[in-house]
């Protein structure tokens, strides 16, 4: 399921992979009020592919959750539409599930296109991390490659997590019946880490699963949808990260975390 605001080529791209990988996938793509002409060139080059279209813009959140509702597999997976997914990736995300029943959130092994790791999984942060997330160097420390090799991404494949990104994420059925849909109070960011608080609640396990790869062109969805090149919209994650702060620990927490 792929939810996207004026990312035509991106999307096109993301669902090229799909299709050379897993063409019996039901495959469903949310158009967010796109004047790109995205929902146009899905039609045209992937009439397979079920198009939703959301006639005026309802934000990521909302266009991931109509996409996400819609579906009717055992297993949903959430992509951004800045991603590309290698043949091989899929059957080992499906094996991963079938392995393990307590298996409720997997997240990919994330990759910059030129193949290195980026960070895309952790332990709960605290708010005076997320705060620093606010700050936007990160993500932009994040896209130099010399920066990359010198950091190691997170925890890896296989790690003991309680979030995973969002970027690429699949969710079993029963999970998202359970703490789904995705919070719509949240408008871009946070809204994956707080679905695998809520299932790791529960008691199901979330984790990064070895071989189920990703490619992601970090930050070039929400670049795309302000018309910049900055990898993070700096107005979006500061709000969404006080909301987190605010839900995760009250407006104590939050106070704190911005002082």
């Amino acid at each position: 399921m792929i939810p996207t605001h004026d990312t035509r080529e991106l999307t096109l791209r993301c669902l090229d992979s799909l299709a050379s990988g897993s063409p019996a996938l039901e495959v469903i793509v949310v158009d967010d009020a796109s004047t790109d002409g995205t929902a146009e060139a899905i039609a045209r080059h992937h009439p397979a592919v079920r198009l939703l279209a959301n006639p005026q813009r309802a934000g990521f959140t909302r266009a991931a959750n109509r996409g996400l509702d819609a579906a009717a597999g055992d297993l949903l997976l959430l992509l951004n539409s800045d991603t590309e997914v290698p043949a091989a990736s899929l059957p080992v995300l499906q094996a991963a599930f079938v392995d393990d029943p307590q298996l409720g959130i997997a997240g990919a092994e994330l990759r910059y296109p030129d193949g290195s790791a980026q960070w895309g999984a952790g332990l709960e942060p605290t708010p005076r991390w997320l705060f620093a997330q606010a700050s936007g160097l990160p993500a932009l420390l994040g896209r130099l490659p010399g920066y990359r090799r010198l950091r190691p991404p997170g925890r890896g494949a296989g790690a003991q997590v309680d979030w995973v990104s969002g970027a690429a994420m699949a969710v079993r059925r029963a999970v998202w019946a359970a703490v789904g849909p995705l919070d719509a109070r949240y408008r871009f960011y946070c809204q994956d880490l707080d679905l695998c608080l809520a299932a790791k609640s529960l008691g199901w396990r979330v984790a990064v699963v070895a071989g189920f790869v990703v490619i992601h062109h970090h930050g070039a969805t929400i670049a795309a949808g302000r018309g910049s090149a900055a990898p993070y919209h700096p107005e979006l994650m500061w709000t969404d990260l006080v909301r987190f702060a605010d839900k995760r620990g009250g407006p104590a927490a939050a106070r704190r975390a911005a002082a």
